[in-house]
């Protein structure tokens, strides 16, 4: 397997997002969380460090190796969400942070989340699945009220229902699958996901330089996003460099449909190509 992360301020004057990797010590196993914090000033860079030191502490604690995977992961993001809680004296305008991990172990993944970082599960160059927003806009989404490309820009976009550190209970999803070959996640807070579309998400992980294209890739989305632009985050795991018609040489950030039209044309010209004359 092969992983990657990167991050970048954006347009902000602080980082308020977070970001992590760790393998465990047979490096059979995976452990990737990206979250964003919230809150103003510096308790948004407080929550999100907070969670993820949390996370890695319960990574730590079974030496990257849990017994059951989807309850550990459950078990985790509850242990993050009391960290910030025991340190919260203001519940009018508390801190908070977004939160999605996910654990990859010899064939599966299992993950988990809260808030609006999203997960995104690829085959080769074809999104699977990705996590449900605990968002108004995802609501308008689901209620068809809006399309997928305008959740990004909608007024509503920074509305969440649902984020760790909030009183009156935790609110988290989780999912499971299965690997194939190809397989791929890709883990990323707001400020990448409102500036790069999923072909181009899946462009990154079928790239032959995982860590390099990511750097580039969140460089990409931090000028996409202007003087306005977010704070960035994400996290990468694939199953192996991808090998043979998929890959994508020297970190290439062209989406995957402009590539699936170019071998499209180039089998029609083969195909229709005038053969020996009369």
């Amino acid at each position: 397997m092969e992983t990657a992360f990167a991050s970048d301020i954006g347009a902000r004057h602080e980082q308020q997002d977070a970001v992590t990797v760790r393998a465990s010590p047979d490096g059979r196993r995976a452990l990737l969380a990206v979250a964003d914090g919230m809150g103003g000033h510096a308790a948004g860079a407080w929550a999100s460090r907070t969670a993820i030191a949390a996370v890695e502490a319960h990574w730590d604690a079974c030496n990257g190796t849990p017994a059951r995977p989807a309850r550990w992961l459950e078990s985790t993001a509850r242990a993050a969400h009391e960290a910030l809680r025991a340190e919260i004296t203001d519940d009018i305008a508390p801190p908070g942070t977004t939160l999605v991990l996910l654990l990859v172990s010899e064939g599966e993944a299992w993950w988990v989340h809260c808030g609006d970082s999203r997960l995104l599960h690829f085959r080769g160059p074809r999104l699977i699945e990705r996590t449900r927003d605990h968002s108004r806009v995802q609501e308008l989404f689901d209620a068809g009220l809006i399309r997928e490309e305008e959740m990004a820009t909608h007024p509503e976009q920074n509305h969440l229902l649902a984020a760790l550190g909030m009183p009156g209970g935790l609110r988290l999803e989780n999912g499971h699958g299965r690997l194939a070959p190809d397989s791929a996640f890709l883990l990323c807070t707001d400020g990448f996901w409102e500036q790069v579309k999923p072909d181009e998400m899946a462009g990154l992980l079928l790239a032959d330089d995982l860590p390099a294209t990511l750097e580039d890739a969140v460089q990409v989305a931090a000028r996409r996003g202007g003087p306005r632009g977010d704070n960035i985050a994400v996290a990468a795991w694939r199953a192996a460099p991808p090998q043979g018609l998929y890959r994508l040489r020297g970190g290439s950030f062209l989406p995957l449909i402009l590539v699936g039209g170019l071998l499209l044309l180039a089998v029609l010209a083969i195909l229709l190509w005038p053969v020996g004359g009369a």
